[in-house]
Order: structure tokens, then C-alpha cells, then sequence
């Protein structure tokens, strides 16, 4: 059964496998068919493909590929044929792989990489003691000056041709020159350390040490010569230091933006403008430098000697004025000064306090202003009667500003009110009553009977130029004893005050320094209220006071602005004074020359000069006068 069952099961098998071989022949035929046509479409959609594409190259214009040169000796175009007619003229210069010359590829240097290493032509690198002793020798040559012959072994177009690129110093050469200037060179460590004997460190002139022989060369920078160079340069240094660190500081100071002292109004006419730089370059000498005096009024009484022996040890506190507004009326409200406007004394009248500030008005920082009228030739100069042009200030000119904040009692409106306080207050105690007033003459006109106050004014009068005939009511509040031969003698004087309110702003604290070392603190006013104190010697100079009495006033505490203390009392003669804070009479003079010259251009009518608080200009306004005006 088994045998039987294999062979039935075999027929069985076998039958369908044979009877389905028709059918497969068949299959392929039909897909040999399909491929076959399938083939032919496409062939014939590139030839369709092929024309078209033919056809639309025929129709843009021919391109022809340029001739290229091929080198099968090695990368990149041959050497020889490389110059044609149309390059013949072109300058160029020829370099070699040796220069130090920045380059992408080098197309014409030998068979070496970038890294100076050898390849062969299938690019592998040949590293080995051949390449290092190559380096060393040429190395060699160039120290010993052979440069032109290592350039021309490098091979290349260059090879032998001296360029700009190939140059090498020649070490002969270079010893047959020396230097003009033999100053040492500062160098940290004691004597450059070992480049000295030939160590490794390098020298100022770029290369290594080489033993003893650079103390030869330091040996000539020894002597007087040398050593007063060194010192000269060391000084252009430290100054050039000086200069950088003082810019850099002020540039970091915060900018304070101060009001101007009138509001200007919109209906203001600009008519003129000075800057500061035209006023500080003038210059004018009187043919007649002494005024004529025309009249003077009022007494003053005598400085109490007692005040010159105060020290900072035996401050004295300072008495408290009462708040009295002071007496110190306008040009244009002065019976007198009118009376001389009357008679053709003059054609400009004004006030010292106008006249300082006109003549030192390069010196200010902040804002003020003075009022000009003109009319029939004549021009008054004047101030306004609710102005703050009596107001002292205080620091106006230090290198850190003070700041114009209302609520602060260091800042600008309220330190010039104290300052104003205490110079009445000091002038007002520091004068005796237990001595008679010295007259000057009658008394002031425009003063009442009660008047008191030690004030004296003279009327003088300057011929400026052709044209001008100043008047000026000078004032003067003290008088004081000569010492010497003409002991007991009255010296007309001018007395006024400095006040300290904040050592740590000011820089110097008096009560320390003002014994030991009061060049430095006067030295450090002139530097912090430079136009204060320019204005109170040119008013005591037109007033021709022979002595300046300066009190120092300070703050009982830095904190509390009503209690003051008188510290010290400096006397100065007035001309060595004017002399030491570079106050000149031609400069002064020279200024109001420019100012006169500037009013001079007007026409009649009412005019307002102000001093700009941002930038160091005089502007001229023209407004009309009325009630409520300021």
C-alpha cells in the first residue's frame, strides 16, 4: 500500500504542473509583449525629447569651450606659455615660498604644502630628518645674510629676482648704523633678567640677548644728558596722564542743567550775541588810567583789628543780620547819576556791580543778567530791582557742580542765600562801634536819617575812548590802620566773606588747613568761585580801595545752614591780589570796550542782556518796556 500510495500520490502531483506549463509559456509571451512596447513608447518620447531639446539649443546662441592649459607634469596650469599678448604689460611682482606673504594656493611654488612639508604626486607627505635639517640650513642662511640666495634655491617664476617680497635685512649692513636717540628703554626686572647674559627673554630692539655686549650698548645711556631726557619724557608722561585721568573724570560727571536767572519770553527779539572766547581776547590801556573823582558821600566805620587774630582754636560765632533788604539802588533810580545824565557828565552810567560783571563775565558759569537802556546817545546800564544780581554764589566754578534742586540746602539758590547772609553779617560785626565813623562826605541822598550802614560812594569817571565817557558809583564799606611808618593811617578797604558749607564738596577742610596752610585754601577758592572773587577785585580796583580784608565763614555744622562761625581773617593788598588771581586792568577794560561796541549798534529802546546757562554766550534781547514786565 505505501509503495502504491507514493506512486498515485506522484501522478496525482505531477499531473497539474504539467498541465499549467501552457499557460505560464503563455504569460511570459504577453509580458515579453508588453515590456516590448512599453520599451518602444519610450523611446520614441525621447527622441520626440531629444529633437525638441535640439531644436531650442539651435536657436540660442553658440557657446564654444576655451581652450584650457593642462599640465600632466603636475597640478594646475604649465609655466611655460602662461604670458600671452594680452598680459604682456601688466606689472607685477614676482614672489617666492619663502616670503612671508599671505596667500590662498600657491600655483607656481615647488612641490611642498602649505606646512612647508614635501608630498609626491599622489599627495602623501615625506616627513623625516631631511625636512627639519632643510629648515635648520635655511634657517642658517638667512641669520648669516644669504637671503637672496635661499630666495633664489626656493625655485618658482620669482626665483632670483629681488622683490618686495623676497627682502631680507642684511645683519652687515644693519650693524653700520646706530641709533640717535641711546635712551634706555624701561624694562620690568633688574636688568632684563637673563636676556643680560643671553637668556631667553627679548630686548627692546626685538631680538634675544647676546651676553655682554648689550651693557656695552646701555653703558652709553649713562651720564647727566641721559638722565635729564629720562626725567623730561617721565614728565610728558605723568602730564599726558594728568590730562587723560582729568578728561575721563569729567566725562563721567553727571551734567547739571541750571535755569537761566529771566524767564525769556517768546516775544523776545534776539538782536546780538557775544561768545566768551571774543571777550577774553581783548585787550584795551586807557590813555588816562586814572578816573577823575566827581564826588563822593556816606562814612564807614573801622575794621576791628581784633578780627585779623581769630583762628580756627578761637572761632568767633557769627551774629545773625536782621532780614533787611539791602540799599543798593539802581543806576537809573541814583539822584546823583541822574544829575550827571543831566549835565552831559558822561554817556554811559552804571554801577560797579555792573560794570564787574561785564568786565569778568568770561569767568561765570551760572546764569545773570543786567538791563540796557538807550536813549538820545546815552546808555544805562543797570540791574533789575527783582532780580538775584546781589545774590553771592557759592562754588560756582568747581570742577564738581553744585545742583540746582529748590529742596536741597547745598544747592544753588540756597547757598547763595546763605552767602549773601553771612558776607552782610560778617562785614556788619567785623566793623567797631567804639570809634568814630570815618567821612567820606555828605551823607547819601537816597538814604534815610536812620540809616546807618557803614557804605561810602564815590561818583568817578573814566574816559574809555573817544567816544566814551563812563560814570560809575563805586562803594566802599571799611576803612583800616596802617601799620609801619604811617601807622594809624585810614586805608580805604573793601571787606567781604567766604563761607564753607561742606568740606567733603569743597575739598579742603578750613579748620585743618587754614593755619598750616592757607596758600592752599585760598589756592582752592580761587579754583571753586573763581568769578566771585574776580568781581570783588575789580569792583575794589574801580573803587580804589588800597586793602581787601577776606573773612572765612563756616558752618557750625555741614548739616545746619543758620549757624556760622568766623574762622580766620586774610588782609591783601589790592593790586598784588588782582595780580595773583590774573585779574589785568587791559582785559577788563578791553571786555567792556566789546560790550559798549555791541550796545552801540542798537537803537533806542529798552534791551536785556543774559548770560546763557548752558553755554558760554552773552545774548542781547530787545523787549518792550512796561509795569509788569519781569
Amino acid at each position: 500500500r505505501r509503495s502504491s500510495f507514493g506512486r498515485i500520490a506522484t501522478r496525482v502531483d505531477r499531473a497539474p504542473r504539467e498541465a499549467t506549463r501552457p499557460n505560464d509559456e503563455r504569460r511570459t509571451r504577453r509580458r515579453e509583449r508588453a515590456n516590448a512596447r512599453r520599451a518602444n513608447a519610450n523611446a520614441a518620447n525621447a527622441n520626440d525629447g531629444a529633437r525638441s531639446t535640439i531644436d531650442r539649443m539651435a536657436a540660442l546662441p553658440a557657446f564654444e569651450l576655451p581652450t584650457v592649459a593642462r599640465d600632466d607634469d603636475g597640478f594646475g596650469p604649465p609655466r611655460k606659455g602662461l604670458v600671452t599678448s594680452e598680459i604682456t604689460e601688466m606689472i607685477y611682482a614676482p614672489y617666492n615660498k619663502t616670503d612671508k606673504f599671505g596667500r590662498c594656493a600657491d600655483w607656481m611654488g615647488d612641490e611642498r604644502d602649505g606646512h612647508g612639508r614635501e608630498r609626491d604626486g599622489e599627495g602623501r607627505e615625506k616627513r623625516g630628518d631631511k625636512q627639519r635639517d632643510e629648515r635648520r640650513e635655511r634657517k642658517d642662511r638667512e641669520r648669516e645674510g644669504k637671503g637672496k640666495d635661499a630666495s633664489a634655491s626656493a625655485g618658482g617664476i620669482g626665483g632670483g629676482v629681488e622683490t618686495v617680497f623676497n627682502f631680507v635685512a642684511d645683519a652687515g649692513e644693519e650693524e653700520s648704523f646706530s641709533l640717535v636717540d641711546n635712551t634706555n628703554a624701561r624694562s620690568s626686572g633688574g636688568g632684563g633678567g637673563r636676556g643680560g647674559r643671553g637668556g631667553g627673554r627679548w630686548n627692546q630692539f626685538g631680538g634675544r640677548g647676546r651676553g655682554r655686549g648689550n651693557m656695552d650698548e646701555a653703558a652709553r645711556d649713562l651720564g647727566v644728558g641721559a638722565e635729564r631726557e629720562r626725567n623730561r619724557q617721565a614728565r610728558i608722561q605723568s602730564r599726558k596722564a594728568q590730562q587723560w585721568n582729568t578728561w575721563a573724570y569729567n566725562r563721567q560727571q553727571q551734567q547739571v542743567h541750571y535755569s537761566a536767572s529771566v524767564d525769556i519770553r517768546p516775544d523776545w527779539e534776539v538782536v546780538e550775541q557775544i561768545a566768551f572766547p571774543e571777550i577774553i581776547k581783548q585787550s584795551l590801556e586807557l590813555a588816562e588810567a586814572a578816573p577823575e573823582d566827581l564826588a563822593t558821600y556816606g562814612s564807614v566805620r573801622w575794621f576791628d583789628k581784633s578780627y585779623d587774630r581769630v583762628t580756627p582754636k578761637s572761632e568767633v560765632l557769627l551774629r545773625r543780620r536782621t532780614e533787611e533788604p539791602p540799599r543798593n539802588v539802581t543806576a537809573s533810580e541814583d539822584p546823583i547819576i541822574q544829575k550827571y545824565a543831566a549835565e552831559g557828565t558822561g554817556n554811559v552810567f552804571t554801577t560797579d556791580g555792573v560794570l564787574a560783571a561785564v568786565m569778568c563775565a568770561a569767568r561765570s558759569n551760572y546764569s545773570w543778567d543786567i538791563v540796557i537802556k538807550k536813549k538820545d546817545g546815552k546808555i544805562f546800564l543797570d540791574k533789575r530791582p527783582d532780580g538775584n544780581f546781589d545774590q553771592l554764589t557759592v562754588s560756582e566754578t568747581a570742577q564738581e557742580p553744585i545742583p540746582d534742586d529748590p529742596e536741597d540746602i547745598n544747592g544753588v539758590q540756597q547757598l547763595s542765600a546763605e552767602g549773601t547772609k553771612a558776607n552782610r553779617a560778617f562785614v556788619e560785626q567785623s566793623l567797631t562801634v567804639e570809634k568814630d565813623a570815618y567821612k567820606f562826605g555828605e551823607p547819601v541822598p537816597f538814604f534815610g536819617e536812620d540809616d546807618n550802614d557803614s557804605i561810602a560812594y564815590k561818583y568817578r569817571k573814566w574816559n574809555v575812548d573817544d567816544t566814551t565817557k563812563l560814570v560809575c558809583r563805586c562803594e566802599l564799606n571799611a576803612v583800616s590802620e596802617s601799620k609801619g611808618m604811617d601807622k594809624g593811617k585810614a586805608l580805604t578797604t573793601l571787606v567781604k566773606a567766604l563761607n564753607e558749607f561742606d568740606s567733603k564738596v569743597t575739598g579742603i577742610d578750613w579748620r585743618l588747613k587754614i593755619e598750616t596752610q592757607r596758600g592752599a585754601v585760598v589756592a582752592n577758592e580761587l579754583k571753586n568761585n573763581a568769578n566771585k572773587l574776580a568781581k570783588w577785585t575789580a569792583m575794589a580796583v574801580l573803587a580804589g580801595a588800597e586793602q581787601m580784608k577776606l573773612g572765612f565763614v563756616s558752618r557750625v555744622h555741614p548739616r545746619d545752614p543758620n549757624a556760622h562761625a568766623i574762622l580766620n581773617t586774610q588782609t591783601y593788598n589790592t593790586k598784588d591780589f588782582a595780580q595773583q588771581i590774573n585779574i589785568k586792568e587791559a582785559n577788563m577794560w578791553g571786555s567792556l570796550k566789546l560790550f559798549l561796541d555791541t550796545c552801540r549798534k542798537f537803537e533806542d529802546g529798552s534791551y536785556i542782556c543774559v548770560k546763557d546757562p548752558l553755554k558760554n554766550i552773552l545774548r542781547f534781547y530787545k523787549y518792550e518796556e512796561s509795569a509788569s514786565m519781569f
